[in-house]
């Protein structure tokens, strides 16, 4: 079961990287992908003892979560994201 989690998180951390490169309406969704390889290197790390895998995967966990955040719940406008200011060069 070990081995699975690496290879399944594996593939979900290529595919979200993919989605997110994609820059289309649903690369949100490559956030998502990444939560879930997220969670397969936290098991495999806990389960081999690998402490500094587990520890980086819980920080990127961390950056997956503000991701998900800011595609699904904070308002955009055509301005961009609520608040921001425009940049005139």
């Amino acid at each position: 079961m070990v081995g699975y989690m690496e290879w399944i998180g594996c593939g979900l951390g290529a595919f979200g990287a993919l989605l997110l490169a994609l820059n289309r309406s649903y690369s949100g969704w490559g956030f998502v992908a990444f939560l879930a390889s997220n969670v397969c290197w936290i098991a495999f790390g806990v389960a081999t003892g690998a402490l500094g895998l587990v520890a980086m995967q819980v920080v990127i966990t961390g950056t997956s979560v503000l991701g998900i955040y800011r595609w699904k719940l904070v308002k955009r406008g055509p301005e961009g994201l609520r608040g921001a200011k425009r940049v005139i060069a």
